[in-house]
């Protein structure tokens, strides 16, 4: 077939033709927010729901810094201070989670120690001071005058009364501080839970940054992060506590302790029940820094976490906040999801509306229920409180003499910060030493997670994109035709332009610049371009409108959802990055030309100047769309990005050793950077050293010629 009868078939399959002009950039879709709505489609198979459930946890590994999982303390417990209660005890605990980051809280016991008792994890959420909280006696006395509570002692201190009733059931409690509140005092709750905004002479310094940081984002290091590490030290320590039925361990939590409990059971299938109240529905995920991090709902909300879960045991609990549309919008979906599973009974729902949000006695029944079936503890239902001496303040803390707290404030958290970076790299670069694995232990680790990152996976690779046609028409001896591209599951156009040659060799070059077609058009009109000198010699030229920045007049910075709490998780938890979105764009146009029935055989990307970051992310998940990438800015690194709105910042985009590691994912693959300096690629040459194509990796100082 000629190619220009090649090209007329390519336009044939579109599904719709039409006569518009091709606008300069691509449209900008609105940010979704923690307020949107978070509906669940259920798939149709267990296989199905398997699949999406895994690429959950993916998502939620990455938002949190586990992927890799960074060196954690031995969480060996120090417990002390046994007092003897009425058929209870409790003790006091504190434990290391990352190298000198303390978790603190109580240990409750059954007065009957048993061999082989449940163990129930128990975060707290956002109740002034944790756990010493006291609700005061006027809140206690209303409490009680609406049936909310039974005793004074338990509508003082919520947190108290299920401990004090889940060890009166037989179970070892493990109640713990959120960190900020109560004796975790290393990190402030104001820096942890009221985070609006902080200087930037502060923020990153020589000695290292902060959380909510540009620098600490572009790691994935977050609030959340921290305590879902914590939470998953307080599994390993209920798995070291003698006495306890490994098999059988709970979590509960309401509110921000509920969305601890989903987070954490969803990551970690040891939690065999969870129970988290008044925190999952399709309205609002959580409002605190604390339940936020960068990629969290990108794609999907609280529902599809909790659907992770199953078909382990899961109750909830609705009332007259924004889970009070649970029973009809969110509940029916994670029905059906146990049906799949078999396991419809282990699914169930309290809501109880006529309260506002709570974890009052009435839902707690809900939870003793729930336990009382999933661990087999035959007590008799309706599962009913006993009045406690509730403990104080003083009498619960850790910290004494005997047992001095540890460092805090910004010194401690820059320091803990270091270590952590430094830690996630140690492993990384680790991956890169192995002599014999022949790249694999490095993109196993990172390629899944930039894959994650970008939205982009091997199964995409296979889909279909949909091409509306515009305008065709012959230019000095080729033929030139714009239009929109649609890729499947995505309403938003991506207008493209194609330039193939009268004589085409088979051969594309997809060029992206932050200009789009009109700079691409410039180039050519340029007889001696290097893309002009390309076209005459008959490679076709490919580029597309990325998506504009539209943070600003000048277009060099991001839309973020607010303005007056500065967290990269508020607008990046919900929504990918304009360098991600911009790649994918790239991985769009290549996917469809690749896909074509008419196959290209070979498609060279190149980024342009300020593209070249663009093409570098995009290369390292293109995988066999593209057979071969060119950059600029090859001194470009995401963690010298200053400001969380400006256009190239990328969660996260530090954390796989920076740009020189996310073109080590570029492996086997050609590749060509441009404007680097010699001596700071040493992770992409020792991955394409490792898979035997290090003549295909080229280096030069200079720019392109090209570039500007």
């Amino acid at each position: 077939m000629e190619p220009r009868r090649f090209v007329a078939c390519l336009f044939a399959l579109s599904l719709l033709v039409m006569s518009h002009q091709v606008v300069g950039q691509s449209a900008t879709p609105e940010l979704t927010t923690l307020d949107s709505h978070f509906p669940m489609q259920v798939p149709a198979s267990k296989q199905a729901i398997e699949s999406q459930n895994e690429h959950v946890r993916t998502m939620l590994r990455l938002a949190n810094g586990l992927i890799p999982m960074p060196e954690l303390a031995d969480p060996q417990p120090t417990i002390y201070g046994r007092r003897e209660m009425d058929g209870y005890s409790i003790e006091k605990i504190y434990f290391e989670s990352l190298p000198g980051f303390y978790v603190t809280g109580n240990l409750y016991r059954p007065a009957k120690a048993a061999d082989n008792a449940p163990i129930v994890l128990s975060a707290h959420g956002h109740w002034t001071d944790g756990r010493f909280y006291d609700a005061g006696d006027k809140a206690a006395r209303a409490a009680i005058a609406m049936g909310a509570e039974r005793f004074e002692s338990a509508a003082h201190n919520v947190i108290q009364a299920r401990c004090v009733q889940f060890a009166r059931m037989g179970c070892v409690v493990l109640n713990w501080d959120m960190v900020g509140h109560a004796d975790s005092q290393q990190i402030s709750i104001d820096r942890i839970h009221g985070f609006r905004t902080q200087a930037a002479e502060i923020e990153n310094t020589a000695d290292g940054w902060l959380l909510f940081s540009p620098q600490a984002e572009s790691h994935l290091q977050s609030p959340m992060g921290l305590q879902t590490i914590n939470t998953l030290q307080a599994v390993r320590v209920a798995q070291m506590l003698p006495g306890v039925d490994t098999s059988r361990i709970a979590m509960t939590g309401a509110s921000g302790g509920g969305t601890q409990t989903f987070v954490a059971a969803a990551i970690q299938p040891a939690i065999t029940a969870a129970f988290p109240a008044v925190m999952v529905s399709t309205g609002m995920q959580g409002g605190c820094t604390c339940e936020n991090a960068c990629y969290l709902r990108i794609d999907g909300g609280n529902i599809h976490i909790a659907s992770c879960i199953a078909p382990r045991w899961l109750g909830m609990t609705a009332a007259d906040d924004w889970t009070r549309t649970m029973p009809t919008d969110g509940f029916p979906e994670l029905q059906r999801v146990y049906e799949l599973f078999g396991a419809k009974n282990r699914v169930s729902l309290a809501p109880a509306i006529h309260f506002k949000h709570n974890y009052n006695h009435v839902s707690r029944v809900a939870c003793y229920s729930m336990l009382n079936k999933a661990f087999g503890l035959g007590l008799q239902e309706p599962i009913l409180e006993s009045d406690f001496q509730r403990l104080t303040a003083e009498e619960l803390t850790v910290w004494d003499d005997q047992h001095p707290a540890p460092p805090a404030g910004l010194d401690f958290e820059r320091k803990l910060l270091k270590a952590w970076h430094q830690s996630t790299q140690r492993k990384l670069q680790l991956t890169l030493a192995v002599a014999d694995d022949k790249g694999a232990g490095f993109r196993d680790v990172a390629g899944p997670a930039v894959e994650a990152m970008v939205g982009y996976g091997a199964d995409e690779a296979v889909a279909k994109a949909e091409f509306d046609l515009a305008s065709k028409q012959e230019d000095n001896g080729s033929l030139v035709m714009t239009g929109d591209l649609t890729s499947a599951g995505d309403a938003d156009k991506l207008p493209v332009y194609f330039n193939y040659p009268d004589q085409w060799n088979g051969n594309v070059t997809l060029v992206a610049d932050v200009g789009g077609i009109a700079a691409v058009e410039k180039r050519l009109a340029d007889p001696e371009s290097e893309y002009a000198k390309l076209l005459a010699s008959g490679t076709c030229i490919a580029t597309c409108d990325l998506p504009a920045a539209e943070g600003d007049d000048e277009g060099t910075k991001q839309k973020l959802v607010r303005q007056d709490r500065l967290a990269a998780c508020f607008t990046y938890g919900y929504n990918r990055a304009l360098l991600l979105r911009r790649a994918k764009s790239l991985l769009t146009l290549a996917q469809f030309m690749r896909n074509h029935e008419r196959t290209p055989k070979q498609i060279q990307m190149d980024g342009l100047g300020e593209a070249g970051p663009i093409v570098a992310v995009a290369g390292a998940v293109a995988g066999p769309l593209v057979d071969g990438c060119r950059i600029d800015r090859g001194d470009f690194r995401f963690q010298d990005v200053a400001n969380i709105a400006d256009a190239n910042f990328v969660p996260g985009g530090a954390r796989y050793l920076d740009l020189p590691g996310i073109l080590a994912l570029h492996a086997p693959q050609p590749l060509e950077v441009n404007g680097g300096a010699k001596g700071t690629f040493d992770a992409t040459e020792a991955q394409y050293k490792k898979m035997g194509a290090l003549g295909s990796l080229k280096i030069a100082e200079h720019k392109s010629a090209d570039s500007q």
